[in-house]
């Protein structure tokens, strides 16, 4: 791993550009993380028409990149011990600009590059937050939660912008490609970030079993949590506008809105969410009060979708807004040490991840076989029920009990 010193050669307080300069890097970087893919669940229609493409074909591509999140995020560590944390998260953007040009190129190029930019948006995903701890150290905290809310206010951005670019331009292909250019502008900023980088001091750390922290019972309730709140947000980025178009009688322009309006509270709750909950011994009421919030959104598009749809789209919105930061605190307090940390992370993204893919796929076939989008609602609410009992458990004040012996024994066993 590297690490930039914000501090100046010759030992004087650093200027003020020079401390914000790493944070603006990766600020930019974050900024590009969630709306190359946030931005096709309001399009899916127009890429059908002008690709050709049937409604259980288009399906899957929402269900790509979270398949590329599970698979990839565990691969991120490793390549930062290759490259340095910050060539990585540069390399994954360089990988996530090739992703979007690639889907010029037609119906195949529309899937492999969704791949590529999956994958590497997954190598920011992880290493974003390392990128920052490795700049700013112990004062990295308001770098995290100014990344983590610029990926909500992206998922906002891409969403918000689906529509008004495909009128603008003429092309729902054309419309995504656009997202093209904060790429272009975060590659160069995160190449001066990661020449300034020198290799961290000490020696590296053993690499342990991601999977040797999930045999504990808080750990798997931490990474259920997080996969089925991540479930219920990407289900509501890529089919919340048909349900709101089809059931509460909306516009195209006006349901795009309003999901953007229900990511944008990803942002704001980002910034306070995880220093609030982390004083508290329990994050039970959290977790409660989260999950409430998204299924009494859900259940008003259920059962009276023409009555308040922009309401029942911003509680839906405000809840998963609540749960993702919440998410990241359980990993951080449920957890011993900085390695167990790192551990339970891996595990809760690719495993989280791999089950919040199953959940745009599954409501878009839902959809197809029933004709609306009742049985997915009622899907969901369920979901929420799990996701209710999972975050009780992991909420309350416990902490996992392995320990990187443990996991040594568990490799060893293994061979």
């Amino acid at each position: 791993m590297q690490t930039a010193d914000p501090a100046t050669p010759t030992g004087s307080p650093p200027r003020w550009w020079v401390v914000l300069a790493p944070a603006a890097a990766l600020v930019l970087a974050a900024l590009c993380l969630r709306a190359p893919f946030s931005a096709v669940g309001p399009v899916l229609g127009e890429l059908g028409d002008e690709l050709s493409l049937p409604q259980a074909v288009l399906s899957v591509l929402p269900t790509l990149p979270l398949v590329c999140f599970g698979l990839v995020s565990p691969v991120a560590p490793a390549l930062a011990a290759r490259l340095g944390v910050h060539r990585a998260v540069l390399a994954g953007l360089v990988v996530l600009a090739a992703g979007i040009a690639l889907r010029t190129a037609g119906t195949w190029g529309l899937y492999v590059g969704t791949v590529l930019l999956s994958a590497g948006i997954a190598v920011g995903n992880v290493l974003v937050p390392a990128a920052a701890r490795a700049v700013y150290g112990n004062r990295a905290a308001p770098v995290l939660g100014a990344t983590t809310a610029t990926m909500g206010f992206s998922a906002s951005l891409g969403a918000g912008l689906a529509q008004p670019l495909v009128t603008a331009t003429g092309s729902a292909v054309t419309g995504l490609t656009l997202w093209l250019a904060p790429v272009l502008v975060a590659i160069p900023a995160m190449a001066l970030l990661a020449r300034r980088a020198r290799p961290a001091p000490g020696p590296p750390t053993a690499r342990l079993p991601v999977v040797a922290v999930l045999r504990d019972r808080v750990a798997l309730a931490v990474t259920v949590f997080f996969g089925l709140q991540s479930l219920a947000f990407y289900v509501m980025l890529t089919w919340m506008a048909d349900v709101l178009e089809d059931d509460a009688g909306t516009s195209a322009v006006t349901a795009g809105g309003l999901v953007a309006a229900a990511a944008a509270f990803g942002a704001p709750c980002a910034l306070v969410v995880p220093p609030l909950a982390a004083r508290q011994r329990s994050q039970v009421a959290w977790v409660a009060g989260a999950t409430l919030l998204s299924t009494v959104g859900i259940l008003g598009l259920l059962v009276a979708p023409t009555a308040a749809p922009a309401v029942w789209a911003v509680l839906w919105g405000l809840g998963t807004g609540t749960a993702f930061p919440l998410a990241l605190t359980l990993v951080l307090v449920r957890t011993r040490d900085a390695a167990q940390t790192g551990r339970l992370s891996a595990a809760a993204q690719s495993v989280g991840y791999l089950l919040a893919a199953a959940g745009p796929l599954a409501v878009g076939l839902l959809h197809d076989a029933t004709g609306g989008w009742r049985a997915g609602l009622a899907v969901l609410l369920v979901l929420q029920a799990l996701q209710l009992a999972a975050g009780l458990y992991a909420g309350r004040p416990r902490l996992v009990t392995e320990t990187a012996a443990d996991a040594e024994h568990a490799a060893e066993a293994r061979h």
